[in-house]
């Protein structure tokens, strides 16, 4: 682990898919979705030049996102699974805390489970962020961003309500 004090969460909700194909699972990410991605790719490289470890669900909507990110991912750390496509916040919770690489992390899912886990990962006290976390409240819509921070060393001590939102764009 880094010397940096905290570790780093960014949370992406997979960009615009078309409605149908021949399973949920295969459905491909529009234009919309391409300009999308590559839109959140550039505000991501924006606010950190590396990632260590990317977490993604092997649906062809979220790898088709992250492809179109464009990131630098040289030395990162990629899983992708099948258990994160349409998974609980309880499962990704689970991923987080067997992250062992680094002290930054992205993760690229889908809905409800993803907008619940991000918003069940902020604690309830910063005054300071109830505008944004409201928002967040509401929903994590499609290329949705959230950064989360945490005060811990290791991501194997990450749990609910114990991060703080640093960014959050719809």
């Amino acid at each position: 682990m880094s010397a940096t004090s905290y570790l780093t969460l960014f949370i992406l909700r997979h960009a615009k898919a078309k409605d149908h194909a021949d399973t949920d699972f295969d459905r491909p990410l529009t234009k919309k979705g391409h300009q999308q991605a590559v839109e959140k790719g550039n505000l991501l490289k924006s606010k950190t030049c590396f990632i260590d470890t990317i977490l993604c669900s092997s649906a062809k909507r979220t790898t088709e996102t992250f492809s179109y990110l464009d990131l630098n991912i040289d030395q990162s750390h990629i899983v992708t699974d099948r258990n994160l496509y349409l998974c609980d916040p309880e499962i990704l919770l689970t991923y987080t805390q067997q992250i062992t690489h680094g002290n930054s992390a992205l993760i690229i899912g889908h809905n409800p489970g993803l907008h619940q886990f991000a918003y069940d990962l902020l604690s309830p006290r910063p005054i300071h962020q109830i505008e944004e976390k409201d928002s967040l409240s509401q929903s994590l819509p499609k290329c949705g961003l959230v950064e989360i921070h945490f005060h811990c060393k290791n991501w194997s001590e990450i749990n609910w309500h114990q991060g703080l939102l640093s960014s959050y764009y719809p």
